[in-house]
């Protein structure tokens, strides 16, 4: 008899362990498994996200976050697409050649509402103004985005472009250019070769895209339009965690950059921190530079659209609001 009730007890107790075992289990305490492809191979920028993870923010949203390094935009537009990452990073100009192509992707945040395109000139090339380009040489790698936005940059600023030479280089090779003094400069990202340029020693003269009347949707997160219409809870927490990541960020970049170095032991900590100063600068639109960090404003997807209607051949009747949604930062 008393060996039936310590058995009894015993099924009690491995019946109570299992009840708790299963609660520990529940679907409202697992985590997702989220992937985020980064545009690039890491720079200041992607600190935000490494700086998020460390923090816990998306730990905190339930979110058990990958971050993989990238081969540039599109390729992140392309695999975010497919579904082969949950979230990918690129620039509004490069979603929108995507979509417009039938690719069922959509901007869900915005990282950097200031285009980071730009031209750098030895400071001893004699361009003080945006004019001085006449007669000038100008590095620049075929294909590059900024490049197919040079007409819009000319015809803004009353530039004669018969009068500027461009020098048709490969990506290290423009810093070589203007460096050896064999180009005046080179078209440079303002969180990019500007940033390493500064490090060389070199003088420079910098004009942004913005500046010049030609800004652009700088960086965003974006989704596939799979994942935001069947999972937005997820969207929601991840563009929630981000938005923290950012602000944190802002708040502490040698904390971020920290983070960052965590993950890339082998990067430069001092070339990380400028390019991720240079892209806090960027984060604010300016067309409406007090907007919540993470909106993004009407009007420069209604620019970035209309550039690349009128100078890089796309054709489309979808609307700018076709492209990206505020609604995740909104909530």
């Amino acid at each position: 008899m008393g060996m039936m009730k310590h058995t009894r007890r015993g099924i009690i107790a491995l019946a109570m362990g299992l009840g708790m075992g299963a609660v520990a289990a529940s679907p409202a305490s697992a985590q997702d498994a989220v992937s985020l492809r980064l545009n690039w191979l890491l720079s200041g920028v992607h600190s935000i996200f490494y700086y998020g993870v460390d923090k816990g923010f998306y730990n905190d949203e339930k979110i058990n976050l990958t971050i993989g390094e990238g081969q540039g935009s599109a390729r992140a537009v392309q695999v975010t697409a497919t579904g082969g990452d949950t979230f990918g990073v690129a620039d509004g100009g490069s979603v929108i050649a995507a979509a417009t192509r039938g690719a069922p992707v959509k901007s869900v945040l915005g990282i950097m509402n200031t285009s980071p395109y730009g031209m750098s000139f030895r400071a001893d090339s004699g361009v003080k103004t945006i004019k001085d380009v006449e007669g000038k040489t100008i590095g620049a790698t075929a294909g590059e985005a900024s490049m197919a936005l040079l007409p819009a940059i000319w015809k803004n600023n009353g530039i004669d472009p018969s009068k500027v030479r461009i020098l048709n280089v490969d990506g290290p090779g423009k810093l070589v250019a203007i460096l050896e003094k064999r180009s005046d400069g080179i078209l440079a990202g303002l969180e990019g070769q500007v940033i390493i340029l500064e490090q060389r020693g070199l003088d420079q003269k910098v004009f942004s895209f913005a500046e010049l009347g030609v800004n652009t949707q700088g960086l965003t997160i974006v989704a596939s339009n799979n994942t935001i219409e069947n999972k937005k809870d997820l969207v929601q927490r991840f563009v929630r965690a981000t938005v923290k990541a950012m602000e944190a960020a802002k708040a502490d970049p040698d904390a971020a950059v920290a983070a960052a170095i965590k993950a890339r032991p082998e990067a430069d900590k001092a070339l990380l921190k400028a390019q991720l100063l240079a892209s806090i600068n960027l984060i604010p639109s300016p067309e409406a530079p007090n907007l919540p960090i993470g909106e993004m404003a009407p009007a420069d997807w209604t620019r970035t659209l209309d550039l690349m209607k009128s100078y890089q051949d796309v054709s489309t009747t979808m609307t700018p609001e076709s492209f990206y949604t505020n609604e995740f930062v909104k909530k």
